[in-house]
């Protein structure tokens, strides 16, 4: 697993209201906000009779150890001991940057002097917490899987066709295999290019029946229930080193210029949990459509990830 990176640690609302213990790289995590409002992680244990700080609680800016009262600043130091007029300054946890960003809480496992390189950020996940784009997401957590094989299955769609016929996974996911250099759209075709932290595909298909999430897209733009007619689709996949990976959908009716289509853009995040477990994080959004549409929307997202 590597560590000098930036992963999705939380949700902001999973520590809105209380402290939350998860295993990352191997290692539990207590991650919480101060009463100011400040973030952060810090290894689930005391250190002085190993008991998880998540069991304790926030008191001002400071973690408090639910067992015997120690006090924990977000740097891990300890502060205060309950009848002690001097702290021992030996006395710390391991502490680990946090950075909140489009809309998650990241948090650095590895060698915290390297943490200021925010570039493991994927920048294609600025529709996250951008207020254009509306939607919501999912969470799973803890699959009992690798991460590299939640990457296998997100970064080739081939599978689409075949396991979501009733969703996006219509005939033209086939042309996903037929990818060659370049940064065109091209009909019929895949185009790829590849940078020091990221692969681009880009697809796109004119004229076709479309899948019925594209074909939803075309209809609930028009402000119709239904839409039979041909569909323009274009897709651009990004993923970026190590499990980031973010599908961009323009769709329309055929004949209409990408400038006019409706965007959909799917979001996934894998974070090692251990060598066999994950936490799998993903977030839907639209640039397009009324408030009453959002619930629709994530029922349908909801479907296809069930």
């Amino acid at each position: 697993m590597i560590k000098n990176t930036w992963y999705v640690a939380a949700e902001p609302g999973e520590i809105a209201t209380s402290l939350l213990s998860r295993l990352i790289l191997g290692v539990q995590v207590v991650i919480g906000r101060t009463e100011s409002g400040q973030a952060f992680a810090l290894e689930d244990r005391c250190p002085h009779r190993f008991a998880p700080l998540s069991l304790g609680r926030v008191v001002g800016e400071r973690l408090q150890c639910g067992y015997h009262g120690a006090e924990f600043n977000p740097a891990g130091q300890c502060v205060s001991v309950p009848g002690q007029a001097n702290t021992p300054s030996n006395a710390h946890v391991r502490s680990f940057p946090v950075v909140e960003k489009q809309g998650y809480i990241w948090i650095w496992m590895g060698d915290p002097e390297l943490a200021g390189d925010l570039r493991s950020i994927p920048a294609c996940f600025y529709r996250s917490d951008d207020p254009a784009w509306v939607g919501g997401y999912g969470h799973f957590e803890s699959l009992q899987v690798n991460f590299n094989l939640i990457n296998d299955n997100l970064f080739d769609i081939t599978h689409a066709e075949f396991v979501h016929p009733e969703s996006f996974g219509a005939e033209e996911m086939r042309i996903y295999r037929n990818a060659e250099p370049g940064e065109a759209y091209i009909d019929q075709k895949t185009t790829y290019t590849i940078a020091e932290r990221e692969i681009v595909f880009r697809m796109q298909s004119l004229n076709m029946p479309g899948g019925p999430f594209y074909r939803w897209m075309v209809a609930t733009s028009l402000g119709k229930n239904e839409y039979t007619g041909p569909v323009d689709l274009d897709m651009e996949v990004s993923w970026a080193a190590p499990t980031y990976t973010s599908f961009l959908l323009n769709a329309r009716p055929a004949g209409q210029p990408r400038e006019q289509g409706v965007q959909v853009c799917n979001m996934h995040s894998v974070t090692p949990a251990s060598d066999f477990t994950s936490h799998y994080f993903y977030r839907s959004v639209k640039d397009y459509g009324p408030a009453e549409l959002v619930e629709p929307f994530m029922q349908g997202v909801k479907a296809i990830f069930e």
